[in-house]
């Protein structure tokens, strides 16, 4: 088995297409019994990453047809309608390098976002909590981490951070010449929200409210926090705001043109921007065709930016480089290992029936391969496993059997 995956992402396809292939925690589970049943032993195990910029399937299997894979998560999503060439996939060693390229920033729209890390350990951590991650799989997602690492380390791609909701901040302060007296209501109070708020505030924007679908304290710093009403309160917040900005997980969207068109009535000729960062979208398109209405997508906000493009592209490159180089040397540590381990599952109970005298005189012997494969022949062992491993490999696994007898 090796690592694959398939995505769709800002490159391939737009927001509109993005928001119907959606995996993440709360169907990733569902998903991977889906690929069991359709695939059998060819399938191992997989686990979704959800952004703004993309959707990706990690995936550890020997299905060599990655359409067919695509072609089943599709159906599964009912997103049968999205064109294949809105897709990519990438295996094992080109997979590798996807994926930190991707959980490094240097694949974003935003190019050196430093966001996408912190949301790709948390796609792990939510697979990890829900046994989606095998052992040989870990080591490829372990690896990828530390070559991000090192890529920050030893780059300066992270050197004046950019980011979705610093982005979105930029905007307010592009559009209005007053931007510190505004009121700001922020819909959703997850990571992007606060995100939002401490960018806010760090301007100098503390006309801030928000709501969410439960009351929530965001603290900022100990002299700035602000609680969050509950969605019931929507409309009446809008009312009152000069600018929204949505980042709520919602399948479909909170903001209505009713509702916008109902709010509007109480605020006269008074204009309102909308910042929609959710994906799916959190604003219903149809908006934008309201006169006082401003509205702003996570794609429009990301092709705004500029700001020290030149510098970011530079390190991107030497970023590129040492993420090609880092894979390269790893991919043949990460296949013995997992080698390895495969070797150890499938020997564990027949070495374990073996007495001490039998090992002393395997691990003695000159010709270990011979040796071992001459104790398992009347076995239902597959013999050709162990010829492919190193013979110092295999003289130290089975020395671990005498000290533990």
């Amino acid at each position: 088995m090796n690592l694959q995956l398939v995505g769709i992402n800002h490159k391939t396809s737009s927001v509109s297409q993005r928001e119907k292939f959606i995996i993440n925690e709360t169907n990733q589970v569902a998903l991977n019994r889906y690929l069991k049943d359709t695939f059998g032993e060819r399938f191992s195990s997989s686990f979704g990453l959800s952004t703004c910029n993309r959707t990706e399937l990690y995936l550890y299997s020997d299905i060599e047809d990655h359409i067919e894979i695509l072609n089943s998560v599709k159906g599964f999503l009912g997103c049968d309608e999205i064109d294949n060439e809105c897709f990519y996939s990438f295996e094992g060693e080109d997979a590798l390098i996807h994926i930190a390229r991707v959980a490094s920033g240097i694949d974003s729209q935003v190019l050196g976002e430093q966001e996408i890390f912190g949301q790709f350990k948390m796609s792990i951590s939510a697979a990890r909590d829900q046994f989606l991650i095998p052992k040989p799989m870990n080591y490829y997602i372990k690896k990828s981490i530390e070559i991000v690492k090192k890529v920050r380390t030893e780059t300066r791609i992270g050197l004046n951070p950019l980011s979705v909701s610093g982005l979105s901040v930029n905007l307010i302060k592009n559009i209005f010449e007053d931007p510190k007296s505004l009121n700001v209501l922020i819909i959703g109070a997850g990571s992007l929200g606060k995100s939002v708020i401490e960018n806010l505030y760090q301007k100098g924007i503390t006309k801030i409210s928000a709501v969410n679908r439960s009351s929530k304290e965001i603290t900022i710093n100990e002299n700035f926090s602000i609680v969050s009403s509950s969605l019931q309160r929507l409309e009446d917040e809008i009312k009152y705001a000069d600018v929204v900005i949505t980042s709520i997980n919602t399948e479909l969207p909170i903001l209505g043109k009713g509702l916008i068109e109902n709010t509007l009535k109480s605020r006269g000729a008074k204009p309102i921007l909308l910042i929609d960062l959710g994906v799916p979208r959190n604003i219903e398109s149809s908006i934008s065709s309201i006169e006082q209405v401003y509205l702003y997508t996570i794609d429009d906000i990301e092709k705004i930016t500029q700001d020290n493009y030149g510098e970011r592209l530079i390190e991107a490159e030497k970023a590129g480089n040492i993420i090609v180089r880092e894979a390269s040397k790893a991919i043949s540590s990460i296949e013995s290992a997992n080698q390895k381990s495969e070797v150890i599952d499938l020997l564990d109970p027949y070495l374990t029936k073996l007495d001490q005298k039998d090992l002393i005189k395997i691990t003695n012997s000159n010709d270990i391969h011979r040796d071992l494969i001459e104790h398992l022949e009347d076995s239902n062992f597959r013999i050709e496993i162990i010829t492919k491993l190193d013979k110092h490999i295999l003289h130290s696994m089975v020395k671990r059997y005498i000290h533990d007898a």
